[in-house]
């Protein structure tokens, strides 16, 4: 009977699906939404930190169904019998007639009609295996707790690369869109310049074929945009519908480099670790709770009851007899042998002890790894960026003196057209590694079990 306790207790590990249905809500964003403004959104709204937030709930109630077990249980009962033909007995020979003592006689013991209606309350003494459940039950609680906030890092980590991911391609876009602006005004200039022949009409379709490439390239990385933006609404739990205009200030380099703090390695600041040392607490209660399956367990139980008797079904006339009765007692169940499974079942929770312990020493090791990678690749970021910096000025200087070359007649479009493609390609590899320095920040903050500092 109260083996289940503790089975009760794991099954909080058991993985749930809470099923519901959203409030419909009305989101009134800000005209610029920052990147601490998102996550608040995402940790209010994200449906799979929801979810996780109901399990840590219905694990409260199952820690209250487990200590429910040890309080007093009472129930009603009624109990009616018809006998069409009452059961025989055998007695004999002697007792009730004139037949001799070798022999048997058989008689009916009991009338047709009895109707029976009581209360039975049982209440748990003594059972360890009961007390180890609740304290699994405990463990357990905060097993989702520690899940919960797992989840809300995870919902952090999301939001915050996915914002970074739309970033990057608004910079691209307004990089494009500049492209843009400088190939229309130069098509322009040719195409006046062309109608008075001052210019080539190949060098006119030259820019014209640029400036159709650079267009497809837009409409690409808009569509691209699109996709961007809708998975990160669906991260924070808003509308896809919903307008929202992010904020560039995210990829301004004094924020990247000045503002940001290395953070020191600590492993038990990683839910993922932390999970792993509740599991293994849950191992050891399992163990024990195999145990405890030898060991004594005491009930009591009590029982009152009112008993009715008659020939015909008349129970509900007033001059019915009503017979008392009342029972208390204990029962004590000892167990004995059990064909030693109790013996294999305990070494199969060692097993997966041991096994769990392998898994955090794993963990262990890829979380460190993980932070040393996430600190190299920050600090090469870094050092990549001043490199770019450089060389997106060099890229605008020669812009700038083969644009007035080209104004004044001293150097070919050609210089002008690969000119500006070099600058582009320089923004654009500077934008992306902007975006590159600020991911990296992310996983150092990620691989501490600290990107709840985004928060600050």
């Amino acid at each position: 009977m109260l083996k289940k306790y503790l089975t009760y207790a794991f099954f909080l590990l058991a993985p749930t699906v809470a099923i519901g249905q959203d409030v419909v809500q009305d989101f009134n964003l800000a005209d610029t939404l920052t990147l601490k403004e998102s996550i608040r959104i995402g940790l209010e709204n994200n449906r799979t930190l929801k979810k996780a937030i109901l399990d840590e709930e219905k694990a409260k109630y199952q820690r209250n169904e487990i200590r429910g077990a040890g309080l007093p249980q009472l129930s009603a009962y009624g109990n009616y019998n018809n006998f069409i033909d009452v059961f025989p007995q055998a007695v004999p020979g002697g007792l009730f007639g004139p037949s001799g003592p070798n022999d048997i006689d058989v008689i009916a013991l009991g009338v047709p009609q009895s109707l029976q209606a009581g209360a039975q309350l049982n209440q748990l003494i003594f059972s360890n295996s009961y007390l180890i459940g609740l304290k699994a039950a405990k463990t357990g609680e905060e097993f989702y707790r520690i899940l919960t906030e797992q989840s809300e890092e995870s919902v952090i980590h999301e939001i915050s690369m996915n914002y970074l991911g739309v970033i990057q391609l608004e910079l691209q876009k307004e990089n494009l869109l500049a492209n843009i602006d400088q190939l229309e005004s130069l098509e322009k200039i040719l195409q006046s310049q062309y109608e008075n022949d001052l210019a080539r009409k190949v060098d006119l379709n030259r820019v014209k074929v640029n400036l159709t490439s650079i267009k497809s390239e837009l409409e690409n990385l808009e569509i691209t945009i699109y996709q961007q933006e809708g998975y990160l609404k669906l991260l924070m739990g808003i509308p896809v519908d919903t307008e929202i205009n992010l904020d560039q200030s995210v990829a301004d380099t004094d924020q990247l480099i000045e503002a940001f703090e290395i953070q020191d390695f600590n492993i038990l600041n990683r839910k993922n670790i932390q999970v792993l040392g509740v599991q293994q607490q849950l191992y050891e209660y399992e163990y024990k709770n195999i145990k405890a399956a030898h060991q004594p367990q005491l009930v009591g139980f009590a029982d009152f009851n009112k008993n009715a008797f008659s020939q015909d079904f008349d129970f509900i006339g007033q001059n019915k007899v009503w017979y008392q009765g009342f029972l208390i007692g204990l029962k004590l169940e000892i167990p004995i042998f059990d064909g030693m499974q109790t013996k294999y079942k305990a070494a199969q929770s060692k097993v997966n002890a041991r096994q769990l312990n392998l898994d955090r020493l794993e963990a262990e090791d890829a979380a460190e790894l993980e932070y040393k990678n996430a600190l190299n690749k920050y600090y090469n970021s870094i050092s990549t960026l001043k490199s770019l910096d450089g060389n997106l000025d060099l890229a605008d200087e020669v812009l700038k003196e083969t644009t007035l070359l080209y104004k004044e007649g001293l150097s070919p479009l050609t210089d002008l057209l690969d000119a500006e493609t070099t600058q582009r390609q320089a923004q654009a590899n500077y934008n992306n590694q902007l975006i590159q320095v600020r991911i990296a920040q992310l996983e150092i903050l990620n691989s501490t079990g600290k990107i709840t500092n985004l928060l600050l």
